[in-house]
């Protein structure tokens, strides 16, 4: 009597597939999906993810995750953004319109008949062809930072450095706007320039000084 044959199920761009080969090369894996991808990489948790050669062979085990660089078509506010990543960070994601995504609003993954799940900021997103997401306006809420020692209020989480510096002059702090910032990062502080974007917390202490200040 024949033995059964063994299947393996990976998943590759989010997509499950089941093999009956025990190895196969990166070539071979590319291939699985159509239209086949120019690159694939072995998803490592925790450590940097591992590009396939092709022809390099791996010992297919299941479970085993892949991502490729194929294009895939996905939406925000029902337009569509050609992407060739298995995940974008959150600002990319933002940065895809043009213009992109303004900071008082949020973006929302679309779940059909499901919560609806809010991107936070910095978040990794995964993304699938057909992936569907929204933009709203953010509730904007007064949030109490602190700069050169003293109370400044922001409006809405969402900030840059140079709206930061922006809010405490307008609050009569005696900085300018060409001073360079800081946040205090444990016991350091950490530069944050005027483009950069910050998602600011109660009691954030920064630090604004004039760059020829050398104190």
């Amino acid at each position: 009597m024949a033995s059964s044959q063994h299947t393996t199920s990976v998943v590759i761009d989010g997509e499950q597939i089941h093999i009956h080969q025990r190895h196969l090369t990166g070539e071979e894996l590319r291939n699985l999906i159509a239209p086949p991808a120019e690159h694939i990489w072995l998803d490592v948790p925790d450590a940097q993810d591992h590009s396939v050669a092709n022809a390099e062979t791996l010992a297919v085990t299941d479970g085993m995750r892949f991502f490729t660089d194929r294009p895939r078509a996905i939406f925000i506010d029902k337009v569509p953004y050609e992407v060739r990543s298995a995940s974008l960070m959150e600002q990319q994601l933002r940065d895809l319109p043009t213009p992109s995504v303004p900071e008082d609003h949020g973006i929302w993954r679309d779940i059909p008949d499901a919560l609806d799940d809010p991107i936070g900021a910095g978040e990794i997103v995964p993304v699938a062809a057909g992936d569907r997401f929204f933009t709203s306006p953010l509730p904007m809420h007064d949030i109490p930072v602190i700069v050169n020692r003293a109370p400044v209020t922001v409006r809405g989480a969402r900030q840059t450095g140079a709206s930061i510096k922006a809010a405490a002059i307008a609050q009569g702090a005696p900085i300018q706007p060409d001073f360079l910032l800081s946040i205090k990062d444990g016991k350091k502080y950490r530069t944050v320039s005027d483009d950069q974007r910050l998602h600011v917390h109660a009691g954030d202490e920064f630090r604004a000084l004039d760059g020829d200040d050398n104190s």
